[in-house]
């Protein structure tokens, strides 16, 4: 496999804490697609993992060295295993590997973006 860009993004929790405290829900439409926030609000703390999965797309732009993928393109879906995985426009990506993780305050992402 040949890396061709590497991105990385930290995000604070919080700050999603703060959004779904404030019902301010509408905002999150505009960066997460549906199955992203069900995905994420059928676990008791959504707050956590809409963090690692904005950190996620942020991390597929940031690897990018052309012309980025708009983060309303970019779906982070998980396989049955819970393992992440990239699609971009409705499209699984085989171009990109990420890993997520988080600890009680923030939520960090890495992708790889690998010739194909």
């Amino acid at each position: 496999m040949l890396i061709e860009g590497i991105g990385i993004d930290i995000t604070e929790i919080g700050r999603f804490r703060s959004l779904i405290k404030q019902k301010k829900l509408h905002l999150l439409d505009k960066m997460f697609s549906k199955a992203e926030r069900e995905y994420c609000f059928s676990y008791a703390d959504a707050a956590t993992h809409l963090a690692g999965t904005f950190a996620a797309k942020e991390s597929v732009i940031k690897s990018q060295d052309n012309a980025p993928i708009p983060i309303t393109s970019i779906e982070i879906r998980r396989q049955k295993s819970g393992k992440p995985e990239v699609w971009i426009r409705g499209r699984r990506s085989k171009s990109f590997l990420i890993s997520i993780t988080h600890s009680r305050d923030i939520a960090v992402a890495i992708a790889l973006k690998n010739k194909v």
